[in-house]
């Protein structure tokens, strides 16, 4: 059975599951700027827990950016509920992935 994966022992989403969202979202966000982007270290910490079929929302916010290092907050939330915060530092490599004009 499939739900199973994304289910913990308790019936709720798996912290691994919830992990992804978040993640994906500083992915996105220390890459925005057409640079290679490396994610070198993420803290989560889960304040509650969702059930299967929640919406779950991540919103990354930048903190500091510099030459090489960016700094990452990133929220997930079901409606009102914060779910999980993360902290996010990552490594800017000196290449372009995208052509800028």
């Amino acid at each position: 059975m499939l739900k199973a994966i994304w289910v913990n022992a308790n019936g709720t989403v798996h912290g691994a599951v919830i992990y992804a969202l978040p993640d994906h979202a500083f992915s996105a966000a220390c890459n925005a700027y057409g640079k290679t982007s490396l994610g070198v270290n993420t803290t989560i910490q889960f304040m509650e827990s969702a059930k299967p079929g929640d919406k779950l929302v991540a919103r990354a916010i930048e903190i500091n950016r510099k030459f090489r290092t960016g700094f990452y907050r990133v929220e997930v939330f079901h409606e009102d509920n914060l779910i999980a915060t993360m902290e996010a530092m990552s490594y800017r490599k000196n290449h372009y992935f995208i052509e800028l004009d």
